[in-house]
């Protein structure tokens, strides 16, 4: 039996035998064949152009018949079948009809799903790339269930992205996209994006990549015609995912690596247990570690996403006001976890839409204050926030946009809405919301991408500190780690901020003296703890 709502049909039993549904289906494709109900005939329904209505009576009742027998096939595992009688849908019917079927198949192998996307391009044609950008962007944004558990069913839908080179493109998009999202969500979601990094996107798609990275940088510009984006946006994009590659890397390094240690201290403290090996282990593990500390201050010290016309955009480029939309769920998020890894577990069942709302009111307009030198009479806020709950969900909508009476647009501006909402999804934008974060499902702003960045460096860079002292302090630790003097003025540099040194050319043994300008990332809450962690390990 089906349980499928398609249209205006929603059954749970099938409304007619298999032979009567491929009956009815074969009979109106006949009469549409003959001309009967929309081509030939002399009563044929036209529309104000005296073009065939597509959305006629005669017109619906072929669409809903054939789409019916198609929820047959699906339920009957006739893949094969289904493209053929598809191709005789109107483009809504279609969309809909298809966006079921693209579901159905994630169940099954990669094998299954190849075979299904060639004969979607052997019948549908042209309509394919459609379908596929629309079944990944509604995957995306959806809101079923859990974001933490669909975090991978999103990531694998990337995948009907990445089977023919001339859709690459839009995979490249869409992962960015999802690079994004995943950044400002809990432990899952990481895993996912390890998931689609190191195992959706195909080789094939790195190749393409590195060439066209190549192409753009040596050859002419006016060979790049080919992309929907000029060479400039495809290069920051490029670059972009390529930094994406890299923090998740890290994170995926840190990962298994408090793993092992968790392990370690576990056999620790067993009766019993053999502790022969704990020195090897714990050398094995500290060696690792000051890696990993290596690399979090390579992230830290170089520009980490941050693109060149991110910088630029004031002297050379127009800033459109950005317009930052985000779907997510507040949950408990208890202090001190942002180092080890945000679980996000438990939602937050009392949670006050209007006083997150009225928490970013104050925070931009304190923002909008500050930029004008604190003046007699306040200035508008140059932005504005709202935020309201997503109906029979747990979900919240959070807006910020350009107010009708603000200052004009500004990279100062845009990074002040970037801190606001940064603050608001690490659990600090106010006392009344102190622990309440938000764990992200859908990050949108538009056309701006450097909003969008400035609000992952945001949340990023602060939980990228934090890890740094996580790792220093767990090397403490371990027997003879007082010794390691990995990132040992970390804290020093961040709170005081001492000048000296070019962070382009910073090295990790060297990051002390070098400018870093992290505090602007970290809440006072994130400071404090930071200071905390710093005195454990002496």
């Amino acid at each position: 039996p089906s349980d499928h709502a398609v249209g205006e049909f929603t059954f749970a039993e099938p409304p007619a035998s298999p032979g009567m549904m491929r009956f009815s289906a074969h009979l109106v494709l006949f009469l549409r064949f003959l001309g009967i109900v929309d081509g030939q005939s002399g009563n044929q329904e036209t529309d104000l152009a005296g073009s065939p209505n597509e959305f006629s009576e005669h017109q619906d009742l072929v669409n809903k018949i054939l789409q019916v027998y198609i929820i047959h096939l699906m339920d009957t595992e006739q893949h094969d079948l289904i493209p053929v009688y598809a191709a005789h849908l109107r483009d809504t019917s279609l969309d809909l009809t298809y966006m079921i079927f693209l579901d159905e198949m994630m169940k099954y192998s990669l094998i299954e799903q190849q075979k299904c996307y060639s004969l979607a391009c052997r019948y549908l044609g042209e309509s394919v790339p459609r379908l596929v950008c629309k079944y990944a962007a509604k995957t995306m944004q959806e809101g079923r269930g859990s974001i933490e558990d669909g975090a991978e069913h999103r990531a694998n839908a990337c995948l009907w992205l990445c089977y023919e080179e001339t859709m690459y493109h839009s995979a490249l998009t869409h992962t960015l996209a999802l690079c994004r999202d995943f950044a400002l969500g809990g432990r899952k979601c990481y895993e996912a994006a390890s998931t689609l990094l190191l195992q959706v996107l195909p080789d094939n798609f790195w190749k393409w990549l590195a060439a066209l990275k190549f192409e753009a940088s040596h050859a002419d510009v006016n060979r790049m015609d080919m992309y929907e984006n000029d060479t400039r946006d495809f290069l920051s994009a490029a670059q972009e995912l390529e930094d994406w590659r890299d923090w998740y890397d890290f994170q995926d390094a840190l990962r298994k690596w408090k793993g092992l240690h968790q392990v370690m201290v576990q056999q620790q403290v067993k009766p019993g247990s053999p502790s022969v090996s704990s020195p090897t282990r714990a050398e094995s593990i500290q060696s690792t570690g000051e890696k990993l500390i290596d690399h979090a201050l390579r992230l830290l010290t170089r520009q980490w996403l941050q693109m060149p016309e991110d910088a630029e955009a004031d002297g050379h480029f127009p800033i459109p006001p950005a317009v930052v939309r985000l779907t997510c769920q507040p949950v408990h998020k208890p202090a001190g976890q942002e180092g080890i890894g945000f679980t996000a577990a438990e939602p937050a069942g009392t949670f006050n839409p209007e006083a997150l709302e009225s928490a970013l009111q104050r925070e931009l307009l304190a923002a909008s204050s500050a930029s004008t030198g604190g003046q007699h009479q306040p200035p508008p806020p140059t932005y504005v926030a709202r935020v309201a709950g997503l109906v029979e969900t747990d979900r919240v909508e959070i807006s910020v946009q350009k107010a009708e009476t603000g200052a004009p647009s500004s990279l100062e501006a845009l990074e002040q809405v970037a801190y606001a909402v940064g603050w608001a999804i690490k659990g600090n934008v106010s006392q009344d919301l102190q622990d309440i974060g938000l764990n992200v499902q859908h990050l949108d702003c538009g056309e701006s991408q450097t909003m969008c960045r400035m609000i992952c460096r945001q949340v990023c860079l602060s939980k990228l500190v934090l890890q740094c002292i996580y790792v220093r302090h767990v090397l403490s630790s371990l027997p003879g780690g007082a010794a390691s003097k990995k990132g040992h003025n970390l804290v020093e540099t961040v709170v005081e901020t001492r000048a000296g040194g070019d962070t382009a050319t910073a090295t990790p043994d060297s990051v002390a003296s070098t400018k870093l300008r992290l505090t602007q990332y970290l809440t006072p809450f994130q400071c404090q703890e930071l200071v905390l962690m710093e005195k454990k390990p002496q």
